[in-house]
């Protein structure tokens, strides 16, 4: 599970960390750059602050799916563990 903040810091997680890409010569990238943005954007949160995590039960080109979590769902889970009433 890791803390998205900003599209920056999205982007170097699912290009490192993600797809384990770097710009170590030795360690090309199988994408082209057009490739890489298209796969960015497919990929890109639809806001942020967000938490990631994988999804293996979903398979998915690059094997695992991200799920995303938002600000809204962990104020809504953090009632639901507290035991507090909600409403939508």
């Amino acid at each position: 599970m890791k803390l998205l903040t900003d599209k920056s810091k999205f982007e170097k997680w699912f290009i490192q960390d993600y797809l384990r890409i770097n710009s170590c010569p030795l360690n090309p990238s199988i994408f082209t750059d057009e490739e890489l943005e298209s796969i960015l954007h497919e990929s890109l949160p639809e806001s942020f602050p967000c938490l990631v995590f994988f999804d293996s039960h979903d398979a998915r080109p690059f094997g695992e799916q991200l799920r995303y979590v938002y600000k809204k769902e962990l104020r809504l889970m953090q009632k639901l563990l507290e035991g507090n009433e909600f409403t939508h």
